[in-house]
């Protein structure tokens, strides 16, 4: 099975997907989310495949969402919040085929799982880290908000709102303590503690692993995890294709000078309190 932007492989009853932008840090642009969505419907359809692992190619799980996207691309300040919305919908959607697969996915962070890539490591069923790993959703520095709100939903209340309300990002460690990942492993041992947990999960009954999936997501979502989803769609469509100041001053450092002049004039401004 061949991709452009996920590489997939089976080697029993364990399929592997590698996001494979490893130049962008395999970033996440339509092109990677279109493969991956695919890359799910194949894991579905094979009946031989009992486990997936998630990882990325290089040295990053994902930096996130591509904030230089292709041209023709959607953006929030150029066409119309219905547009930006639908955009939004689909990125949802992607990360609810990992939800819903009937099989469980692990994934293996190997390195930086930013913003939108944070998320993706959240709907797996089980996270390792290596102690690579850097995780955190900085959406809000660049005026953006996570379009998937599972985050108060793995960690407490506390570490939810401060993740999200001041774009912090924290180590392999600091996760596992506060419950974006499970655990953390030497890097060079991540994809072999990977696979013995999916080989482990192979030798159990195929429906009783789906029907414990299911059953722990339907705690999730009788908590209100699905109502959630759907209100953040709404909140997060009127944030990203609002204006501030401060997103103001980084369109116009762009306009003037470049992508990257902008992202450094951003970290600048937290230079001293991060």
């Amino acid at each position: 099975m061949s991709f452009q932007n996920v590489i997939y492989e089976r080697r029993d009853s364990i399929a592997y997907l590698t996001l494979n932008r490893p130049d962008k840090l395999n970033a996440l642009n339509a092109g990677l989310i279109a493969d991956l969505q695919d890359a799910l419907d194949v894991v579905e359809a094979d009946p031989d495949v009992r486990v997936a692992i998630i990882t990325g190619a290089g040295r990053a799980f994902s930096a996130g969402f591509d904030i230089n996207p292709d041209p023709g691309s959607p953006s929030p300040l150029s066409g119309s919040p219905d547009q930006w919305r639908s955009h939004l919908q689909e990125l949802i959607d992607t990360f609810m085929k990992v939800w819903n697969l009937p099989k469980p996915v692990i994934a293996a962070v190997n390195g930086y799982a930013l913003g939108g890539a944070c998320e993706l490591v959240q709907v797996c069923d089980v996270k390792i880290a290596s102690e690579h790993a850097v995780l955190g959703e900085p959406e809000i520095r660049a005026g953006f908000g996570p379009p998937l709100l599972i985050t108060p939903y793995s960690v407490n209340l506390a570490a939810a709102k401060e993740l999200l309300l001041t774009g912090d990002t924290v180590d392999a460690h600091e996760a596992a303590r506060i419950g974006l990942v499970s655990r953390v492993v030497p890097h060079d041992q991540l994809m072999d503690e990977c696979e013995r947990v999916a080989r482990k999960m192979c030798l159990m009954s195929q429906l009783g692993v789906k029907m414990s999936k299911i059953a722990v997501n339907r705690a999730l979502e009788n908590m209100g995890f699905l109502n959630a989803v759907s209100q953040n769609l709404e909140l997060m469509t009127i944030f990203d294709t609002s204006t501030s100041p401060e997103q103001e001053e980084f369109n116009a450092v762009a306009a003037e000078k470049g992508l990257r002049a902008a992202l450094n004039w951003r970290d600048a401004r937290f230079k001293e309190l991060d």
